[in-house]
């Protein structure tokens, strides 16, 4: 019976030279690198990608920090205005400004957190103060017009006239009463309608003319009896 020799032969693992252990082990360094190299790709990418969020200047929706502060002011002049219409006197602090909420107000800065600075100069005049960012452009100058850093803005209320006193009762005396009714009392020192003219004097009644006295019959004859 034959038999295969190759079959009857153990198999043994085939032997690995030194020059190939060396190339795959080159192999593995390399790829090792490169995978540290993508690695450090990646995270300075990203700390690129966020330091460039967190520096970019984005455009801001709404009102600056100065705007505000501008509109701060503006409407903290309003209350001091309404508060000395009312008591006739400035405010001797913006805390004592009565809280509206029809027209609200803030006395604090909204950056610093800082009370805004008031004094007042005078009996309607005083002044309103705040720190600035930035300067307005000066081709854009009106009366809120500011300065960077702190700057001051002079007011000055309108003085309202205060209620108009009761008159005194007159004390003269009352006209005198008319002699006939429905017809006026002449005031003293006036002798009619026309004060320079004197009125006409009315000439009194004449007596009426004496009867004549009657004839004394007793005595005398009748009539045809004279002769005989």
């Amino acid at each position: 019976m034959l038999t295969d020799s190759n079959a009857a032969r153990p198999r043994t693992k085939p032997e690995r030279s030194a020059v190939s252990d060396t190339v795959s082990r080159v192999k593995g360094a390399r790829l090792g690198g490169l995978l540290a190299r993508g690695l450090i790709g990646a995270a300075a990418a990203i700390i690129v990608v966020v330091a460039t969020l967190l520096t970019w200047p984005w455009t801001v929706v709404g009102p600056s920090a100065d705007e505000r502060r501008i509109e701060d002011l503006q409407r903290l002049s309003h209350a001091v205005d309404a508060f000395r219409a009312r008591q006739h006197i400035l405010p001797a602090s913006l805390t004592r400004l009565p809280i509206e909420p029809a027209a609200p107000f803030h006395i604090y800065d909204p950056v610093t957190n800082r009370p805004y600075d008031y004094r007042p100069l005078g009996p309607l005049a005083y002044e309103l103060c705040a720190r600035f960012d930035a300067a307005q452009p000066e081709d854009q100058r009106h009366f809120w017009w500011h300065d960077a850093g702190r700057y001051c803005f002079a007011l000055e209320t309108i003085e309202t006239p205060g209620p108009a006193p009761a008159a005194a009762p007159s004390a003269t005396a009352p006209p005198p009463a008319s002699a006939e009714p429905g017809v006026p009392a002449t005031p003293p020192g006036q002798t009619g309608p026309d004060s320079g003219a004197t009125p006409p004097v009315s000439p009194a009644p004449s007596a009426p003319p004496p009867a004549p006295p009657a004839p004394d019959t007793a005595g005398a004859p009748p009539d045809g009896a004279s002769e005989s």
